[in-house]
């Protein structure tokens, strides 16, 4: 019996330090506001005096994701990247009341957090990159307030930013989808079940889960592929030897407040240089919605570019991380 406990102990203490010696670069602050203590990693290139702050998807996902990828491993080099978690999402730490869980103010743990970064780095050039969600949320922010003449450059990756159009959009990329997995002979019932679900749900919204599963289950092999070629990712490690843990993966944020969001108005008043990039093969928010961010957007043609890559499902930046580097580093370099 001791000796099992021993053995625990010693278990424990070589995963705690493998915990500390994850975080041993850069540095890592927690910002407390309205009852959230909100994890901020600042890490690469802090002399560069270029800051890129990640807003990740979700809602309820974690920036610490984009930290472990080959691409941001590479921006690092030239940049310092802003990795942080928002409220009820991610590694997110205190005890904020359900009735923060707003957009509004989410938008304002936004603000929180780019006037931390240029207080506390002495006023760098800014560059904000969204994810999904973080797409929208980032556009929402830079929309209000004339927040957008703090930052250089906005980067929207695959973000959501008007939920009636992307829901049908997921919708229609599906269904033209469906017939061909039934003639196959492959689980009709599961694609049956997916065309009733749709028949009894016309008009699904933001928060429903089912129209992300029934997308995902279609054939995107060559993405996992390219995911685990490219970057390598051992999550086995990462639950095991970094601030990870189980209560991030079993985190879930009640995704109703996001029901209905329309960030249009927002995205409208943006003028900043904006690089919009999507995956062509995207079915969470289909290619399409590309065509509709970019020309919904404030920014005068001759300041905005939207690229689309091809092999590519929801995360450019997971997938194709060679390509994505590359425009990334062309944008900053041009804005900076």
């Amino acid at each position: 019996m001791k000796k099992l406990l021993w053995m625990a102990l010693l278990a424990v203490s070589l995963f705690a330090c493998e915990k500390s010696e994850f975080l041993s670069e850069g540095n890592y602050y927690f910002i407390r506001h309205k009852g959230a203590a909100m994890p901020v990693w600042v890490k690469g290139n802090l002399e560069s005096g270029v800051f890129l702050i990640t807003v990740h998807g979700g809602p309820g996902s974690s920036g610490h994701e984009f930290a472990i990828t080959k691409s941001f491993a590479e921006l690092e080099k030239d940049y310092a990247v802003v990795y942080w978690d928002q409220r009820f999402s991610g590694l997110s730490q205190g005890d904020p009341k359900k009735s923060t869980l707003s957009i509004d103010q989410f938008v304002e743990d936004v603000d929180v957090v780019v006037d931390f970064v240029r207080q506390q780095f002495n006023e760098p050039k800014l560059f904000m990159l969204g994810h999904s969600w973080g797409g929208g949320l980032s556009a929402a922010w830079l929309g209000r307030n004339n927040n957008q003449q703090k930052i250089q450059g906005w980067i929207d990756v695959d973000g959501s930013v008007f939920d009636s159009l992307e829901v049908q959009s997921v919708k229609n990329w599906t269904l033209e989808r469906v017939p061909a997995k039934i003639a196959e002979g492959k689980d009709p019932e599961f694609w049956q079940y997916v065309v009733d679900w749709y028949q009894a749900h016309p008009a699904p919204v933001y928060s429903d889960k089912e129209p992300y599963i029934f997308a995902a289950a279609l054939d995107t092999s060559f993405n996992a592929a390219a995911l685990a070629d490219t970057n390598q990712i051992n999550y086995g490690k990462l639950l095991l030897r970094s601030p990870y843990s189980l209560a991030y993966f079993t985190n879930k944020v009640d995704a109703r407040f996001a029901d209905g969001l329309d960030f249009r108005p927002e995205l409208r008043r943006i003028n900043i240089p904006a690089l919009v990039l999507w995956g062509k093969d995207d079915p969470t928010l289909p290619v399409e919605l590309a065509s509709f961010a970019y020309n919904t957007l404030g920014t005068a043609p001759d300041r905005k570019m939207k690229v689309e890559f091809e092999k590519c499902g929801h995360s450019p930046h997971y997938e194709q991380p060679t390509r994505f580097v590359a425009v990334m580093r062309e944008f900053v370099e041009r804005w900076r």
